[in-house]
């Protein structure tokens, strides 16, 4: 066998390999990727906290759940569905969206930080098989509606100093999420007592369950409703 024919049928093997090495890469489920942590898991939901530092990249994961995404920083990034060009972006504190990303519309991407603050991201894949409201819209002071999807309800809720936020929830369960850090007075399972939230504290209110709480500081609390479809 000639050198030139060696070298080929070695080139040719490594780049075989390499897109075998891709294509294990991609088969990481977005609950697996490292930067993807699971922090909380029952039959409706599963809550991924997603830290991406400064200059890092994740690895090629797999969305294949409907899914409500909720950003926490304000931070330069950038995103590459696989097999398709890089596209930059900024995620901006704040900002919610809801994808359906249930088959056939799963996607396989790899996100990156090129900022010098780290990317914060909360991704709440919704598990549950029903996906239909069949009660009204929730009517709670200070609460506002933002989207509304056949698999979740999301709403804005900001409170001044001195507020309460109270519900009683009978059908479903309820998912607060918090956007900016604050110290409120929290009653839940029948407990009372002060607690300091950051980005990205979040609770989860089950069904038959009460809860409340107070904003004990001068700085508006700002927080994400999720309401989930009843069983």
């Amino acid at each position: 066998m000639t050198y030139f024919k060696l070298s080929f049928r070695n080139l040719l093997f490594f780049l075989i390999l390499m897109s075998s090495l891709n294509i294990l890469q991609a088969q990481v489920l977005v609950y697996e990727e490292p930067r993807h942590r699971p922090v909380f898991q029952n039959k409706e939901i599963r809550v991924l906290n997603v830290l991406v530092p400064p200059g890092d990249t994740s690895q090629y994961h797999i969305h294949n759940t409907p899914s409500f995404f909720i950003r926490l920083s304000n931070t330069i990034t950038g995103s590459q569905v696989q097999g398709e060009l890089p596209v930059a972006g900024k995620s901006k504190a704040g900002e919610i969206r809801f994808e359906n990303l249930a088959p056939p519309n799963n996607r396989t991407h790899r996100v990156w930080n090129a900022d010098k603050d780290t990317f914060h991201v909360m991704d709440v894949e919704l598990l549950m098989k029903k996906s239909a409201f069949d009660q009204k819209l929730l009517t709670l002071p200070n609460l506002k509606l933002e989207i509304d999807t056949n698999w979740v309800r999301a709403y804005r809720l900001n409170l001044l100093k001195g507020i309460d936020f109270k519900t009683r929830n009978k059908q479903q369960s309820l998912v607060l999420v918090s956007l900016n850090a604050s110290t409120l007075e929290i009653k839940q399972n029948g407990k009372t007592g002060l607690q300091t939230l950051k980005p990205g504290s979040f609770f989860v209110i089950k069904r038959r369950q009460s809860f409340s709480m107070r904003n004990s500081i001068e700085n508006t609390s700002q927080f994400v409703l999720l309401e989930l479809p009843p069983k």
